[in-house]
């Protein structure tokens, strides 16, 4: 029997029972995708009731479908390609700063710099660097260094507790703080900060020991959300703790 007469067999067979199964029909026609390949007749007869309540064939209905789905998969791309243009942006404004900070070695001029670029390339809008270490050992002539407020401060110190013990990682943290924890580490610029990235800055070879705490924070609550990529925000730590290493003695650590 060849598989058209085949074919016809298992529908008369179907048309003749007494009650027709709807998932018999839909497994029939899932298995034949091509029943309807020599019927045009019949398929035209075929409708099915759109979203909108009109009635339209099925090729047009098949059509609708692939030009939603079409539409889906072009939004999905658009998307990549907004993250990836970002991505790639974030890219070359870190490599500029990797650039900048080879050519500087001495302390307030590594601070400027990257006090520079969290502001005007990444949009910081708050910035603040707990370092565990005696002031009396860093050389610096202000705990300003423009818009870096610079905190020494104690592994002790029941504040930076507070924020999280992150001496025994190296993933930045990221999320809203409280109103307290804002006023600590951002003092009155804290009222206008809503996320927060924190940044620790952990030694090399040392396991669980952390020079301190780079702080970024920003107007926007959703900047610096939970469940955020952090990819750069490491790269960034561990930049900044290199290029601050060589000036916070690990003996002097608070």
């Amino acid at each position: 029997m060849s598989v058209q007469k085949n074919q016809d067999a298992k529908v008369a067979g179907i048309a003749g029972a007494t009650e027709i199964d709807d998932k018999a029909v839909a497994n029939y026609l899932a298995a034949n995708p091509g029943f309807f390949n020599e019927r045009d007749e019949l398929l035209s007869q075929m409708t099915v009731i759109h979203t909108t309540g009109a009635t339209v064939s099925l090729i047009e209905r098949q059509v609708a479908i692939l030009r939603e789905q079409n539409a889906a998969y072009k939004q999905q791309l658009t998307e990549l390609i907004d993250v990836a243009r970002v991505n790639d942006q974030l890219m070359l404004k870190m490599q500029k700063l990797v650039l900048a900070l080879l050519e500087t070695n001495e302390l307030e001029a590594l601070l400027t710099l990257i006090q520079q670029s969290l502001k005007d390339d990444f949009n910081a809008d708050g910035l603040t660097l707990c370092l565990f270490a005696d002031p009396e050992t860093i050389s610096l002539e202000s705990n300003q260094i423009g818009d870096l407020r610079v905190m020494f401060v104690s592994r002790d110190d029941e504040q930076i507790n507070q924020l999280g013990d992150m001496s025994k990682d190296d993933e930045p943290a990221c999320g809203v703080l409280s109103e307290d924890q804002l006023g600590y580490l951002f003092d009155q610029q804290g009222s206008e900060i809503r996320s927060v990235a924190q940044l620790p800055l952990m030694t090399s070879g040392k396991p669980g020991v952390s020079l301190g705490i780079l702080a970024i924070g920003s107007k926007d609550a959703g900047r610096f959300c939970a469940g955020v990529g952090t990819v750069f925000l490491k790269y960034l730590g561990a930049l900044v703790t290199r290029k601050l290493r060589p000036h916070l003695s690990a003996g002097d650590v608070a």
